[in-house]
């Protein structure tokens, strides 16, 4: 779900750019939605690990949760020259956790002791 609000995010804004100024709303809509998803997803995670599933993806979902966030302040604040490229990151981030969490073997129980 983060990956696809993520992938939504440059579509919109280029729906502005392009002409359609509702689009904005949309991308700061999305916004607020992935920054909503994003304190979720370290919860998640945190049960994954728990049950001793993968610790990788506690991990880069702390890190895409103080990406989502970082580049929320960057948009609003409008610092557009660090939004940019800290957006096409996150967006790399979120696909890449969700591709990975979808691979065969990520649902495996890790060994005790590891």
């Amino acid at each position: 779900m983060t990956a696809l609000f993520a992938i939504g995010q440059p579509i919109f804004i280029g729906s502005y750019f392009a002409g359609t100024f509702e689009a904005l709303g949309l991308h700061s809509a999305g916004a607020a939605a992935l920054q909503g998803l994003g304190l979720l997803l370290p919860v998640a995670a945190g049960a994954v690990v728990a049950m001793r599933g993968r610790w990788w993806f506690l991990i880069w979902s702390v890190a895409l949760f103080f990406l989502i966030h970082v580049q929320a302040i960057l948009g609003y604040t409008r610092v557009l020259q660090l939004h940019v490229p800290v957006g096409v990151l996150t967006v790399g981030i979120a696909v890449a956790v969700a591709i990975a969490s979808l691979r065969r073997g990520a649902g495996t129980p890790r060994e005790a002791g590891r």
